[in-house]
């Protein structure tokens, strides 16, 4: 699948800090995009990450070209630039985590690792940006959407639009009770938010979850919607591609 995502447990109030560890004059980036199997082989590509934060949990997406969960950990495991970062963040982590060496790393970004429950990528077009919306869930939920989602096999219901062209993927990802929306772009902004009134509000495409969420009443209004789009979204920390840095 082209994207993925990990999430960590941090302590509300510290994404000024959290900013400053991933910032481009403190965060070094991976040594090459490229990423290789245990043989050494050329198995895939990163082409970008997205890194957000809400509250008490930070996401990180990760597109790439396809390649396993456990090549891209690998991959990560020896960067130096990840190992000082993983330092770093730990005063703002809401439990410790031991991730110095490439083994341990390997180990928690597996128990870290999102569960996709729907993706629409047709392409492998690189994002100039990306948006995260944290979907309140209401206690619970979580383990019965997975396990709703683990046995019914369905298109995802947030497709792409020729109307917004500038929207090239959207993802939908779920972690004990974090479920968490991306939604990738190569315009503006706020192409996606004209894309997800239009998709979610005029349309309903994630009605489905109203079962799940804290507060199941749908807005009722197009400005009512577009309020609890801000207070979903999450704040942008940090974002890298082959396209340039932010």
């Amino acid at each position: 699948m082209p994207l993925d995502a990990v999430t960590y447990g941090v302590r509300p109030g510290f994404e000024e800090e959290l900013t400053e560890v991933f910032s481009p004059h403190n965060f070094t980036r991976v040594d090459s995009p490229v990423i290789r199997n245990g043989s050494g082989d050329t198995v895939g590509m990163l082409l970008g990450t997205g890194l957000f934060v809400q509250d008490d949990v930070m996401v990180r997406v990760i597109h790439h070209d396809g390649v396993g969960a456990a090549d891209i950990a690998r991959h990560m495991s020896v960067q130096e630039g990840v190992h000082e970062a993983e330092r770093a963040i730990l005063p703002y982590l809401s439990e410790f985590r031991d991730t110095e060496t490439p083994e341990a790393f390997r180990e928690h970004f597996h128990r870290s690792l999102m569960t996709v429950l729907e993706q629409h990528s047709p392409d492998e077009r690189p994002a100039a940006g990306t948006v995260a919306l944290r979907y309140p869930l209401r206690e619970g939920a979580g383990e019965e959407l997975s396990a709703t989602r683990a046995t019914v096999n369905r298109q995802a219901s947030l497709r792409l639009s020729g109307e917004h062209s500038t929207v090239v993927r959207t993802a939908l990802f779920l972690h004990k009770d974090t479920l968490v929306r991306v939604v990738q772009y190569d315009g503006h902004p706020y192409d996606v938010v004209g894309y997800l009134s239009q998709q979610c509000f005029e349309q309903a495409a994630e009605g489905w979850l109203a079962p799940y969420l804290d507060d199941p009443e749908p807005p009722s209004h197009p400005d009512a919607y577009l309020a609890v789009v801000h207070e979903q979204a999450m704040l942008s920390i940090a974002h890298m591609s082959v396209l340039g840095v932010d």
